[in-house]
This record gives structure tokens, sequence and C-alpha cells, in this order.
């Protein structure tokens, strides 16, 4: 086993939605302007060739007339093409740099592939609507490295793939298996997120292998489109992850905190009240929040179903196309059968534990609203009790000051009465009946008064006693 190869060729599959940045400005074709400009002295810009369709409701679409735009660089064994495409929401390129395979570049040293990644270009750093992107290594195996057994040419694999990262760190090992016919060894595990980084390093050894390959580019272009839709939608689902499982703690705290309350008391003031009542709006908004990023989640489990059915049916294609059957893609297919069912049942778990959260804030909401409408209710109770003593109060106020009016007029009249219905009379009678002193003593006049005084206050405290109000 030696590090010889011949015509080496690294292939870029770069997706980006376009979303609201369509047209030639897209990020992702600037980034392609930025890494032909790195491997030719003058080339013919891609953007001023790309041709837009208006209105396509075509699952893909190439954007050159040509399909293609060729281009040379500055090594002479080096020549290249892109491809840019639109598939279904998303902008997509294919680069391809490499050696011919006219026999120009046999036997190259395995180091030759550092000249297809000069300063990492061809590692693209995108924004949040960037997919992802997957590099494709082939290189023909030479002659002392044909007996083609996976664990032998596992060092020459690696060694492709140090040199494509040369100076940066490397994705690692991550499977192996054939693909048309020849070793193919992939490089990246899903779970470096999120720094994941995708590498196949193909070694041919087979003329239908490269046949075939050219056969399904336009297929393996399309799979790794929704292979990377599938990674992204599950890489924005643990951040959706991180957000439920904060507003879920949030929510577990508050309902100790609100418990701990009403175990201490057992009447609410009403600042309490007031308190829970801005509790209970807070809870709604919360709701609110949680809601929305619960069907988040959902939405991205629903993507991932969507395009896990569009990898199969690509797959189901090839198969077609190569009059072969999944089993010699095992290496394509244990990505539908294996890694995208994981991230799904993941997705699963995860709603199904921060949907007990829903029913928290409703039982929440509900306990609080409850607590909150009793203790209304008892305040409310309490005011009327307190309203009603007051007019009560006020009554029997009235009262006894009516019946001191009525006895007042009572004495008065009586008094009046008296005065004026013969205490002369009587008077005289007593004069002379000698009656002793010192009644006949007194002046006519202050008999009278003195006896009309008497009936009026005999006959007031009667009044008063007889209408005093009732406790």
């Amino acid at each position: 086993m030696n590090d010889r190869i011949s015509a080496p060729n690294v292939y870029l599959y770069a997706f980006q939605l376009y979303h609201d940045s369509q047209g030639s400005d897209h990020p992702l074709w600037q980034q392609c302007e930025q890494i032909l400009a790195k491997f030719t002295y003058s080339y013919e810009k891609l953007t001023p060739h790309l041709v837009f369709p208006t209105h396509s409701h075509r699952y893909c679409t190439d954007l050159l007339s040509d399909s293609s735009l060729p281009f040379n660089t500055r090594n002479p064994l080096i020549e290249g093409f892109a491809q840019p495409r639109q598939i279904q929401d998303s902008y997509a390129v294919c680069l391809n740099i490499g050696c011919r395979e006219d026999g120009t570049a046999n036997n190259l040293d395995v180091s030759f592939i550092e000249n297809f990644n000069p300063n990492q270009a061809l590692l693209i750093s995108g924004d949040d609507n960037f997919l992802g992107q997957t590099l494709i290594v082939t290189a023909w195996l030479t002659e002392p490295n044909l007996p083609d057994n996976l664990d032998s040419l596992k060092p020459l694999a690696d060694k492709c793939r140090d040199s494509l990262f040369s100076g940066d760190s490397p994705p690692s090992f991550y499977r192996s298996g054939k693909l048309f016919g020849s070793p193919i060894f992939e490089y990246g595990s899903l779970t470096d997120v999120p720094h994941y980084q995708h590498l196949f390093v193909w070694l041919l050894g087979d003329k239908q292998t490269d046949a075939d390959f050219n056969t399904c580019q336009q297929e393996i272009f399309n799979l790794l489109f929704h292979r990377h839709k599938i990674i992204k939608a599950f890489q924005d689902s643990r951040q959706i992850y991180q957000e439920l499982d904060a507003e879920y703690r949030t929510i577990e705290k508050n309902m100790e905190v609100l418990q701990q309350q009403f175990a201490q008391d057992t009447v609410l003031s009403s600042s309490q009240l007031q308190e829970l009542q801005e509790q209970l709006k807070q809870l709604f908004c919360k709701s609110v929040t949680y809601t929305r990023l619960l069907r988040k989640l959902a939405d991205f489990d629903n993507t991932i179903a969507i395009n896990l059915y569009n990898y199969s049916e690509i797959l189901q294609k090839i198969c077609v196309m190569i009059e072969s059957d999944k089993e010699e893609l095992s290496i394509l297919n244990s990505f539908s059968i294996k890694n995208a069912p994981q991230m799904r049942s993941q997705i699963a778990g995860d709603l199904g534990y921060f949907r007990h959260g829903t029913s928290l804030i409703e039982q929440a909401i509900a306990s609080i609203r409850g607590i909150v409408e009793i203790e209304q209710a008892r305040n409310d109770r309490a005011q009327q009790i307190e309203l009603r003593n007051s007019e009560t109060a006020e009554k029997n106020r009235d009262d006894r000051i009516e019946s001191k009016v009525q006895a007042i007029g009572v004495g008065i009249a009586a008094g009046a009465i008296c005065a004026s219905s013969g205490t002369d009379k009587l008077f005289e009678t007593l004069e002379q009946n000698h009656v002793p002193a010192p009644l006949i003593l007194w002046h006519p006049f202050v008999f009278s008064f003195l006896l009309s005084g008497a009936i009026a206050l005999l006959a007031a405290g009667i009044t008063g006693w007889r209408t005093k109000p009732k406790k």
C-alpha cells in the first residue's frame, strides 16, 4: 500500500434557503465568486450568467443555460466547473475542482489534494439560512492499491481527508462501505453540532463506478439537498429544545413559589390578590410563548418527515437507474433507515415531555383563577357585611333621633294641653278646699307652669320608653 492516487477531484455541494434574498446578490453566489477567485488568475464570473425563474413550480431548475460553467485554474493539471441550481425553496451549487482523467494526472502523491482547498477556501461559513455542505473527494486507485479491502484502504482515505483539511481540524471518521462497487469512507458525525462537516472519500477502482456516478449526479445532488434539510431542521430543533427547557424550568419554579405561598397564607390581602392577578397575566403570556415553541418543534419534525420521504424516493430512483437494490447503496441508505428516524424519535420524545408543561400552565392558570375568585368573593362578602352593619348603625341612629323627637313633641303637646286645660280652676279648687301650703302659696302662673312641665316630662318619658328602638 502506498500514498499514490490518480486523477483526484473534489466536489463541493452547498445549499442555502433563499427567502428574501433572491437573485444574484444571494450570499451563496458571493461565496462561489470568492472560491473561484482563489483558483484562477482571471475568470468569467458566475453571477452574470445566472438566469432566475420568475414563477417556477418545478422541483429543480438549472440557473445556467448550459447547465454548468467550466473554468481553468492556475495549475495546468486542475480545472473545474460550477453548476448552480434552484431546488424548491433553496439555492444550491455544485463546484468541481480536480484533475482530468486523460492520464496527465496519474500516480500523484496524496498530498496533491491540498491544491483543491487552499486556505480552507471550500469551507463555506453561512448564516442561519445556510443548510450545509458536503465535500466528496474522488480518486482513482493505483495498481498497488487495487485490493479494495476497506480496512487496508482506510489509511489512504484518512490521508486524503487530512490533505484536503490541511491546517484545519478534519472531521472524524464515521463509517465506510461501498458505493457503485467502489470503497467509500464517510467523515463527520451528526453529533458534532454546531460544527458539523460532511465529507466522503471515494476511492475508485472500477470504471463502472465512474459511469454510474456520472449517470446519477443529478440525483446525488438532490439527495444531499434533502439530507442537509433534515440535518438543519434537527439542529434548529435543538435550539427550540433549549428554549422550551428554560421555559419549563421557569414554570416549575413559579409553581413551587405559588404552592409555598398558598400553604402559608390562609387569607390573602388585597396586595397579594393583586400580585396573583399579575401572575395570572404573566402565565397567559408564557402560555402563548410556550405553545408557539411547541408548534415550532412539531414543524421541524414535519420538515424532517417530508424530506425523509423525498430522500427515500430519490434513493429508490437511483436503484432503478443503476439496476441495483438499496443494499448496494447502504452508506447512503443508512441515513434514511437509522439517522433520520433517530432524529424524529428524539423530537417525538421532546414533544411528549414538554407537552406536560402545557398542562402545568393550564393547571396553574385554573388554580390561580379559582383562588382569585374565592378571595374576591370573600372580600366582597366582608365588604357587604361591613356595609350592612354600617347601614344598620345609621338606621339605629336615625331611629333614636326620631324617638327623641317624638318624645319631645309629645311632651310639649302634653304640657301645652295641660297648660290650656284649666290649671287656674284647679288652683282655685285647691285654694277653696284649703289645701296646705306650699302649693297654694305659689302664684297661679308658677303653679300652672310647673304642672305643665311635669306633665310634659312625664309624657316625653313614657313616649321615649315606648318608642325606643330595639337592638
